[in-house]
């Protein structure tokens, strides 16, 4: 096993996760004790879900986009993480606008990993926020074509 892959692989999945609102998919990305520190959320990955979930509840289209991933390995089994991480969050459209507020956010992600039971899994996390852009947008994608929807499954 390469764990700089396999670490990688858990941010992925965790982005592909968040931007579906697929909630297990979030929790089993961390482990059940891992501590989030996620801008105005600070506590245990059970409010992280809840709170991902209230914040996410107005978002028709979400895409984290994860890069330049440096993975420092502690030990054995723990490696200290660096992530950066662009965010597309945009708003669902209000009664009879044709406008959508999209908010752009710069952020990083330093995250304490460990493996346990053979495999890693986030055991605490700090989000470091560059910057938090709103704009109004106009969303002009063909009527025709297939349109991403959130939800769990590979094709949504």
């Amino acid at each position: 096993m390469n764990d700089r892959l396999d670490i990688a692989d858990v941010l992925y999945r965790y982005a592909r996760a968040v931007d579906r609102l697929d909630l297990d998919g979030i929790r089993a990305c961390y482990w059940p004790d891992a501590i989030d520190d996620h801008g105005g959320y600070h506590g245990p990955i059970d409010g992280l879900l809840e709170d991902i979930r209230g914040r996410h509840r107005t978002i028709d289209s979400s895409q984290h986009f994860i890069t330049n991933v440096l993975v420092d390995l502690t030990g054995p089994d723990s490696a200290d993480v660096e992530s950066y991480c662009l965010c597309y969050l945009r708003q669902a459209r209000k009664g009879g606008e044709s406008d959508q507020e999209l908010a752009v956010i710069r952020c990083r992600y330093l995250d304490r990993f460990e493996r346990r039971e053979g495999r890693w899994g986030i055991a605490g996390r700090t989000v470091v926020f560059d910057e938090y852009l709103r704009q109004r947008v106009t969303d002009e994608l063909s009527p025709g074509w297939v349109r991403s929807q959130r939800g769990p499954t590979v094709n949504s």
